[in-house]
């Protein structure tokens, strides 16, 4: 958020008027200073602008409205305060502000259009656009337990905790004190701010206030009253008269340049974000062409004769049609490896074994395991008389049992060389 330019108008936007430059939270950073409105004007450029204007001049009050009449509050509050003002309600103006939760009443505040009108074009011809108008004694602060009293020129401002502040003349004290406080005068804890000057103008009727009150606690603003009231502007918490017609209006560009930190950060956000992607995707296409090459050397070890090109899964499907094909005329891989379990079934549960087998197109290999040499032979003949071509190409005893080797061929088939056994 951007610092304040917190301006004090006088009565006669002639006469010198009062600065303070603040930070975002309406901290001073500077003294404040007293001059020309041209001279101020200066120190607003890049800030946000709230100017307070004379307590006397606007009415503070709170009033009852219809709760989600469907109609905006500030349409309504003129005409629920109409009974209750001396002036016509075309010449005044209205900001309306929040709805009390302890009450349930509406906090309103009441200046002439003619008043408001002189407050924005002078601060229109020296080039600041507004955030805030508000008047002084909207930004008296809420002490818990406390009756916080400001007394600034002829005006007295005071504020009970969780009430409306209220603006009075200060001609008197001790009666303007009575009038907003009445009977419970007594019981209350005052918090009393005045200036130098002021505290030094009426110090008889102040120091009077002591026995009127359960305690007082006198506390003078060397600094003007701006260090006081700047740090409730950032909260809110009052009713801004930049309502309705006067509502603040910013352009674009206004709006770039307040969130122009927040924008950089995100897109610098979003740039780590899409370079996070990119690396992740570069890195998945290495892996995925490293797996790719992976599965191809197992489908050539897996696949004798295989081209290593296109597909694997295509090149698999293919092999397997063309087993098929091999099948249905009578050879291929699973008629012969039926041949060959009848054949082993053949001389009884646990007399041979298939160890392994190897097949090509020619045929197929088997290794086997049988009690003796009959065995063997016996799977060998149960082969041929099934129509297989079955050879006996090599065999030796190893142990208590004996391996040999069968080469199996479709019926028709060259045979090759026989070994002895």
């Amino acid at each position: 958020m951007a610092e304040w330019l917190v301006l004090q108008l006088s009565r006669n936007l002639d006469e010198q008027c009062g600065w303070v430059v603040a930070d975002e939270r309406g901290q001073p950073l500077s003294a404040p200073r007293v001059g020309s409105l041209t001279t101020a004007a200066a120190d607003g450029a890049g800030r946000r602008i709230a100017a307070l204007v004379p307590s006397g001049d606007v009415l503070m009050t709170e009033v009852e409205l219809p709760p989600k009449s469907g109609v905006k509050a500030q349409q309504i509050a003129p005409y629920a305060l109409e009974e209750q003002l001396a002036s016509d309600i075309d010449t005044l103006h209205f900001a309306v502000g929040a709805r009390n939760e302890l009450n349930d009443r509406t906090a309103v505040a009441v200046v002439t259009r003619e008043l408001m009108a002189q407050w924005h074009e002078a601060l229109k011809s020296v080039g600041l656009d507004p955030d805030v108008i508000c008047a002084e004694t909207a930004l008296l602060p809420d002490n818990p337990g406390h009756t916080v009293v400001l007394l600034d020129r002829d005006t007295l401002s005071v504020r009970r905790a969780g009430a409306m502040p209220i603006a009075l003349p200060a001609d008197d004290l001790a009666p303007a004190l009575q009038a907003s406080l009445g009977s419970e005068l007594a019981a209350e804890h005052l918090i009393f701010y005045a200036t130098p000057q002021d505290w030094h103008r009426h110090t008889p009727a102040i120091e009077a206030l002591r026995g009127q009150c359960a305690s007082f606690k006198a506390q003078l603003l060397n600094s003007g009253i701006l260090p006081l009231l700047a740090p409730q502007i950032p909260s809110g918490q009052f009713v801004n008269l930049l309502g309705g017609e006067y509502a603040p209006k910013r352009s674009m560009g206004d709006n770039w340049q307040r969130w122009r930190l927040a924008a950089s950060l995100a897109l610098a956000l979003l740039v780590v974000h899409v370079a996070g992607l990119s690396y992740e995707l570069v890195r998945d296409k290495h892996s995925e062409k490293q797996l790719d090459d992976a599965i191809g050397n197992v489908a050539r070890r897996a696949i004798p004769g295989d081209p290593g090109t296109g597909s694997v899964r295509s090149r698999i499907e293919k092999r397997m049609l063309a087993a098929q094909s091999g099948a249905s005329d009578g050879g291929g891989m699973l008629p012969a490896l039926t041949a060959v379990a009848q054949a082993v079934g053949s001389i009884g549960t646990g007399a041979a074994s298939l160890q392994s087998f190897t097949y090509h197109k020619d045929g197929m290999e088997l290794r086997l395991k049988a009690q003796d040499a009959s065995s063997l032979d016996h799977i060998d003949q149960h082969l041929r008389g099934n129509g297989w071509q079955a050879d006996i190409t090599s065999g030796a005893q190893n142990g208590p049992s004996y391996e040999g080797r069968i080469e199996v061929r479709p019926a028709g088939s060259g045979a090759p060389a026989r070994h002895p056994r």
